[in-house]
């Protein structure tokens, strides 16, 4: 039996799975899964992986699987194995998937039925052989016939392998799992996010909410938004009950929210806007919501009051985080009471750093202690900002510097590249992107006041708004993109240029049925730049 370690994040699984094996950890496609019983599968994908691939010189494993037991399974197996994991996407595109996996550097795939469908064509495309897990499938399917580079293992023969791992090993590495983030120069860059970056998150969450395994968390994010690490393994170590949310619901889960009692709802605000469109959200309609955590963008102080008043007995989170900071690093939790009068621009506030987690503002080069109105580049440090970028010492020297911080001290700090505004008694205000700041007829513009503005007057909270040209050049002008709004183009710009000086109002308006999202379900700023190209 392997030595135990202190630290290794699939613990938190292992530890509820002896105290209550027969209790439910997962509910996906109408199946309900033990603890008991995941963590047998648990224990044979790991016992797998160290004995077809126990070289320590390989920290990562892929994992190619979208909402099944086997994909979580093979999250934990990948760590109980003592490696890292590295997820694919089946919304990505294969080449963007390829990269991930050369970048990566991965030598075994863990395949679930759901993707095998698309593995063909990203196999066949690999620099490299890998030998490849299919847990779901008793005979080699016809298509590994074309795949001679490499190995297929079925369940059949994962089952005859000997059962080495019973409890999660220590990490070799220390490698919790890569996540890749879209790179300025094209090429994705893979954020290593270590064991303990993960565990001081999940200590922090266990005290902020102190779940019990009779809670029933939602699912929301895909594997390769690490909000879905927040889900699996607060959820796991509270010995409470995951609910992956089906694709198809995933912007309007009203019905599942209602049906599986979920006391845990974690998303994008997105969510939101869309329910109250598809007029889903009335009043009491969400009455098991304990805690209801948004987060990977801004928050409106109108949504918040939708969701609040269809979840009347929840605590809204606000939370704020980059991947490089481990999934959250901040967090604002609404009062319905105050919470008004502490938004700016009509968004709710980030708030503050987490405990033992530590925020400063750069400006002019130079890290300061937030002031009342005070605006800069947020910079992060503490346990929970990650080693830098997998492979990329020229990446992780921009964004990760060695600075005297406010109090003098030098610590290893992480530049955001988003730009905030403190308030006294409140916290940081979420602004913009600090490459979102631009300069028009020699002004500097703000785009996100823009989009306050063009959000008051349209009455919709699904806006943008983009300069242009995009590429190259000079910016002189604004685009607006408006969803949902009954109010008339020439209206809302007679009235923008009423509320803002020239350059800064749009000129012109693209109506859109919603606006385009990325697999994060972040608004997809690159897509819209196409869609004015493209003419659309």
């Amino acid at each position: 039996m392997n030595t135990p370690c202190p630290i290794n994040i699939a613990l938190g699984f292992h530890h509820s799975a002896l105290r209550q094996g027969d209790h439910p950890a997962l509910r996906v496609h109408g199946t309900t899964v033990r603890y008991d019983a995941l963590l047998e599968r648990v224990c044979l994908l790991a016992s797998a992986i160290e004995s077809l691939d126990p070289d320590p010189d390989h920290p990562t494993v892929g994992m190619f699987g979208y909402r099944t037991v086997t994909a979580y399974a093979a999250v934990l197996g990948i760590l109980y194995a003592g490696k890292g994991y590295v997820p694919l996407n089946p919304h990505f595109p294969v080449a963007r998937n390829l990269r991930i996996a050369d970048l990566s550097g991965i030598r075994m795939l863990i395949l679930d039925a759901r993707c095998a469908e698309g593995a063909p064509e990203l196999l066949e495309q690999m620099p490299h052989p890998l030998t490849v897990l299919l847990p779901d499938h008793d005979a080699l399917p016809a298509w590994t016939g074309s795949q001679a580079r490499h190995r297929f293992i079925t369940q059949a023969e994962l089952s005859a392998l000997p059962r080495r791992i019973h409890e999660p090993k220590c990490p070799t590495h220390g490698i919790a799992y890569l996540l890749f983030t879209s790179g300025s120069t094209g090429v994705p860059k893979g954020v290593m996010v270590s064991q303990e970056n993960v565990q001081a998150f999940v200590d922090g969450m266990m005290a902020r909410y102190a779940p019990t395994p009779q809670d029933h968390f939602s699912q929301h994010s895909d594997m390769t938004f690490d909000a879905s690490v927040y889900d699996q393994f607060v959820c796991w170590a509270a010995g409470a009950t995951l609910h992956p949310v089906p694709e198809e619901q995933r912007m309007a889960p009203a019905k599942f929210i209602q049906e599986h009692g979920i006391t845990f709802w974690e998303s994008v605000p997105a969510v939101i806007d869309f329910m109250r469109r598809m007029h889903l959200l009335r009043p009491g309609v969400f009455p098991t919501l304990r805690w209801t955590v948004f987060g990977g963008e801004r928050l409106g102080r109108d949504a918040a009051h939708r969701w609040q008043v269809a979840a009347p007995n929840a605590v809204i989170d606000n939370s704020y985080g980059p991947t490089e900071g481990t999934i959250c690093v901040t967090g604002y939790l609404w009062r319905p009471e105050i919470s008004d009068t502490e938004c700016l621009n009509d968004i709710v506030p980030i708030g503050l750093p987490y405990p033992g987690q530590m925020a400063a503002l750069l400006v002019e080069e130079r890290l300061v202690a937030p002031g009342d109105g005070l605006r800069g580049e947020l910079c992060l440090a503490g346990s929970q900002v990650t080693p830098g970028y997998w492979r990329n010492s020229v990446e992780t020297e921009k964004s990760y510097r060695e600075m005297p911080g406010p109090d003098g001290v030098v610590r290893r700090w992480y530049k955001t590249g988003d730009l905030v505004e403190w308030r006294d008694g409140v916290g940081y205000h979420y602004l913009d992107r600090v490459d979102r700041q631009l300069k028009i007829r020699g002004y500097r513009v703000e785009l996100s006041e823009i989009e306050h503005v063009l959000r008051q007057v349209a009455g919709s909270e699904q806006v943008a708004v983009i300069g242009w040209p995009p590429r190259g050049g000079n910016v002189t002008s604004v685009i607006g993109f408006v969803c949902g709004s009954k109010v008339g183009d020439d209206e809302i710009l007679a009235e923008m240029a009423r509320r803002l000086p020239p350059y800064m109002v749009p000129k012109q308006l693209q109506r859109l049925p919603q606006l385009p999202l990325n697999a994060n379900n972040k608004i997809d700023l690159p897509r819209l730049t196409e869609l004015v190209e493209g003419g659309v």
